[in-house]
């Protein structure tokens, strides 16, 4: 007789169509429970108590015992949100992006008993303040991304966005007659996981850029300096289609290759000086690829969501939170987003009721944020009277 699996509950913020982590977070997930997936965003014709008991009657009803709350980007499940979901269950956080959103990341986390982060500097930056948390890769599913076994037709493949330094160094490489196979995400050739899979197979050489641009998000506390290196799915995901991704340096990708399975470079000589010494010689592109592939396997799914589940299960309900107190900040950041969430939406009910439940019912730690809330709730609720007539309303 086969195992019943555990029920899984994964509240992600909003529906994107541009991003398919939401795909490979529930495929991930289906492999070892039984997921079911919710969107916040669906939820926001009423006020944060009214989600929050319609979630509640939504786990009790399925038998949920694991929720999974989304850290990226600011949304609607602050640490007071997270408070009003039924406390018998086990909670945890996960991130794909913590680098950029950890300072809000590490104290809504503390109304939850674990952290699953997909960077793995993230995760000792957690660890370091008293919080269980693994490294779990997003992209790792060997059904979307596998060895088709197919014929290398192109020495080097780029596929993503021309942003940051990209350009500077495909453009380098073709001065130094490298042939580069260059798609997007939009693209005919490229358009599909399934293409995006075949074109992986075909190539000798998948390039990685890890710079990100700091300064265009303000909300980014990183923002005054001009880019940050990060980790990108497609290190080992391009390990499970056989070919061998070559990557501009990024420390996070080197705490989880620590033999050297990953090539890096940091510069454009050196990722030229990389590609022809691989090109140039069939043995050694061969044996690099194979040390390659070998250590991505051990981040796919089926392989990995073994350790997760073993990891979640070992994890006790947390007690007591791990801060001391809210920082004005954070309570004053997520008052803001509630109300500007359905005030941009245009959700005439639900923007009152989350003003009066904001100014009448919540309890703020920083006694002499009350004001400032009440002055900043009036006037926004003025505009919201003065715009709603202009805009068009959400039913």
């Amino acid at each position: 007789m086969s195992e019943t699996k555990e029920s899984i509950l994964i509240l992600f913020t909003e529906r994107k169509k541009e991003t398919p982590n939401t795909f490979f977070y529930e495929k991930k997930f289906n492999d070892q429970y039984k997921t079911k997936i919710i969107y916040i965003s669906d939820y926001l014709k009423t006020n944060n108590h009214n989600i929050a008991k319609n979630i509640n009657d939504i786990i009790k009803k399925e038998k949920i015992s694991l929720v999974l709350f989304q850290g990226d980007g600011l949304s609607i499940m602050d640490i007071k949100f997270i408070r009003l979901i039924d406390n018998s269950v086990k909670k945890g956080i996960f991130s794909w992006d913590d680098p950029m959103y950890h300072h809000t990341n590490r104290i809504t986390a503390s109304a939850c008993d674990f952290v699953l982060s997909g960077c793995p500097i993230s995760v000792l930056k957690f660890q370091e303040l008293g919080y269980k948390a693994l490294f779990l890769p997003v992209e790792s599913t060997s059904s979307v991304f596998k060895d088709l076994e197919e014929k290398k037709i192109y020495d080097v493949l780029f596929f993503g966005r021309k942003k940051n330094n990209r350009s500077k160094y495909l453009e380098y490489l073709k001065k130094n007659n490298i042939k580069v196979l260059e798609c997007g995400p939009y693209d005919e050739i490229s358009n599909t996981f399934e293409k995006l899979n075949k074109l992986i197979n075909q190539s000798k050489i998948i390039l990685n850029f890890t710079e990100q641009d700091n300064s265009k998000y303000s909300y980014n506390p990183l923002s005054s300096f001009k880019y940050q290196f990060t980790l990108r799915g497609r290190v080992y995901f391009i390990g499970l289609c056989g070919s061998l991704c070559i990557s501009e340096y990024d420390p996070s990708a080197e705490l989880l290759f620590t033999n050297n399975e990953l090539p890096f470079f940091t510069s454009k000589n050196e990722c030229l000086s990389l590609i022809r010494h691989y090109l140039s010689d069939e043995s050694k592109l061969a044996e690099a690829t194979k040390k390659y592939n070998i250590k991505c396997m051990e981040f796919e799914d089926k392989i990995y969501m073994k350790k997760t589940k073993l990891f979640i299960n070992e994890i006790s309900k947390t007690k007591n939170s791990l801060i001391l107190h809210l920082p004005f900040w954070y309570e004053f950041l997520y008052f803001k987003k509630n109300i500007q969430i359905r005030f941009r939406q245009n959700q005439f009910l639900s923007f009152y009721s989350q003003v009066y439940n904001s100014l009448f019912k919540d309890k703020y730690e920083n006694k002499r944020l009350i004001p400032i809330i009440f002055v900043f709730g009036i006037i926004s609720s003025i505009m919201f009277l003065i715009k709603s007539p202009f805009s068009k309303k959400k039913i």
